[in-house]
């Protein structure tokens, strides 16, 4: 299998506080200090597809909850058509969906372990227990306003890509964002 980009959405490709109403899922919302705004979602995904261009190669292994809770057929229907189709999978399946490990990492790292991958990278603004020896496999923005347009982060992504396609470890890779919590990027601003 060639090289993987497990994906989120929230914080990412959008703001990170969105409310998906189960009963209606065209309802989903941006929100913003609990109030719901008519910011839209996805806005960061074109970006994204322009970013994954030059590396056709690189597949997508949907990491985020919107495929877990509502199902990988939709989750990658959100997606603009040149992401949809580099779309293979989810992390949201077997016994992962029964057991879910506790945290973001350990999804993905259970995931990839499973697929036998040896390249792969996640682009997540999730950074919870991601041990720091293992920070160089994964883009991470830390505005989750922002998500993917937070300014440095496409540049650290593709970056990170071409690393991961001309079959180089990723390891001697320096993270351009510091490991904050959402919490104090908030209150002290980000880089």
């Amino acid at each position: 299998m060639g090289p993987v980009l497990y994906l989120d959405y929230d914080g990412v490709l959008h703001p990170a506080d969105v409310r998906v109403p189960v009963d209606d899922r065209t309802r989903a919302r941006v929100y913003y200090r609990g109030q719901p705004t008519a910011h839209p979602l996805f806005e960061h995904a074109p970006l994204l597809e322009r970013i994954l261009q030059p590396f056709p190669a690189v597949q997508i292994v949907l990491a985020t909850l919107w495929a877990r809770e509502l199902g990988l057929e939709y989750a990658a229907q959100q997606l603009p058509l040149g992401l949809r189709e580099r779309v293979i999978d989810t992390v949201w399946c077997g016994s992962l969906i029964e057991y879910p490990p506790g945290s973001r990492y350990e999804v993905i790292q259970t995931d990839a372990y499973a697929r036998g991958l040896t390249r792969w990278l996640a682009l997540d603004d999730d950074l919870n227990d991601w041990p720091e020896n293992r920070l160089h496999l994964v883009v991470a923005p830390n505005d989750t306003w922002l998500g993917l347009a937070q300014p440095g982060v496409s540049d650290e992504l593709s970056a990170a890509l071409e690393v991961l396609c001309s079959g180089s470890s990723l390891e001697g890779r320096i993270r351009a964002h510091p490991r904050l919590s959402p919490t104090t990027g908030r209150i002290f601003g980000t880089d």
